[in-house]
């Protein structure tokens, strides 16, 4: 969706509308086969990698493109923050703005801890907290926050790769 990777000029391009063409179809047809109550969208604003970079309608046209998908009903919008991995952060005015424009259940996700997710929740910036990396490594996530014991950090090098090593052996 980010104009820097999608250069096409016909209806799946161009401007805002154009690139986000695509996620509104998916998401669209996904509702119209099992149902919006089941259909979610992942999006992340300021995510980076290869080519994607920031543009300057940024915030604008994830803005525009969370009010469509809230027209459609979907179950949740799930909002990543990959400021923890280097991206640049997604300011809590994006965030509200996002989640004013979905209307819907909306999930915060990136570099969160306990603390952070109980005040993000408590001041109602989101509706829900998703842990991913952490729970790799913290097969016992819940319990672990429940208790306020530490959690133990990723191998990276294990993610995604075959045999049991990073998956079995935390």
């Amino acid at each position: 969706m980010a104009p820097t990777v999608n250069t096409r000029a016909d209806a799946w391009g161009g401007d805002a509308a154009g690139r986000g063409r695509l996620l509104l179809e998916v998401a669209r047809r996904a509702s119209a086969a099992i149902g919006a109550e089941r259909v979610g969208v992942r999006l992340s604003p300021h995510g980076v990698f290869n080519d994607v970079a920031p543009w300057g309608s940024i915030d604008e046209d994830f803005v525009s493109w969370a009010g469509a998908l809230g027209g459609l009903g979907l179950a949740w919008l799930h909002v990543v923050d990959h400021s923890a991995m280097g991206a640049p952060p997604v300011l809590a005015a994006l965030k509200a703005a996002l989640r004013a424009a979905f209307g819907g259940t909306l999930i915060l996700s990136g570099g969160y801890d306990a603390a952070r997710a109980e005040r993000d929740l408590a001041e109602g910036r989101g509706d829900l907290v998703a842990f991913g990396r952490p729970f790799i490594s913290n097969p016992d996530l819940v319990e672990r926050l429940r208790a306020g014991r530490a959690l133990q950090a990723p191998d990276f090098s294990t993610f995604y790769t075959p045999g049991e090593r990073g998956y079995t052996d935390y």
